[in-house]
Parts: structure tokens; C-alpha cells; sequence
């Protein structure tokens, strides 16, 4: 009768010790999908941000350039040549000297 005591204690704590390992168990996985899932929407977002940064770089550049014309433009401002410029390019005036040649 002590024998069936001992055995049947014995099993049940190793049905115990079976059950909290599967409950770590699961835990366990439960927590690698959150942190998988986690993972890959921050993944994602990386892939937009970075294509955002991309995109942003290459308007950036444009308007880089856009300013230093509008400099150059700027420090000429007022001098005869912007003027005549101006006056070309706007106005369709030409120079006295310049010969114009007409597509039929």
C-alpha cells in the first residue's frame, strides 16, 4: 500500500512537472511570435521609412540646385547682362549686332 502511495505521489508530480513545462512551453512560443510579428512590422516600416528618406533626398537635391541658380541669379541682379538676359530671354528682343534666322 505504500508502494501505490509513493508511486501514485510520484506521478503525480511528474504530471505536474509535465504540465508547468508545457505551460512554459507554450508561453514560450507565444512570446516568439509576438516578438517575430514585432520584428517584421518594424522590418516593413524600415523599408518605407528608408524609400521616404530616398525620395526626400532626391526632392532635397532638387531644390539645391534650384537655390543656387536662384543665387547666381540673385548676385547678378541689376547688372546690364541680367538685364539683357531679361530682355532675351522674357521679351524676345535681340541685339543690334545679332542676326536672326527665322524656320519657315
Amino acid at each position: 500500500m505504500v508502494k501505490a502511495r509513493s508511486t501514485d505521489n510520484l506521478k503525480a508530480k511528474m504530471s505536474k512537472a509535465a504540465l508547468t513545462r508545457m505551460v512554459f512551453a507554450g508561453a514560450l512560443i507565444i512570446i516568439l511570435a509576438i516578438c517575430f510579428t514585432i520584428f517584421v512590422s518594424q522590418e516593413q516600416e524600415s523599408r518605407r521609412l528608408q524609400r521616404k528618406h530616398e525620395e526626400l533626398q532626391t526632392i532635397k537635391a532638387g531644390l539645391e540646385a534650384q537655390k543656387y541658380e536662384l543665387e547666381q541669379l540673385l548676385s547678378i541682379a541689376g547688372t546690364p547682362e541680367y538685364i539683357e538676359r531679361i530682355a532675351r530671354d522674357n521679351l524676345g528682343m535681340v541685339a543690334p549686332e545679332d542676326i536672326i534666322i527665322q524656320d519657315k
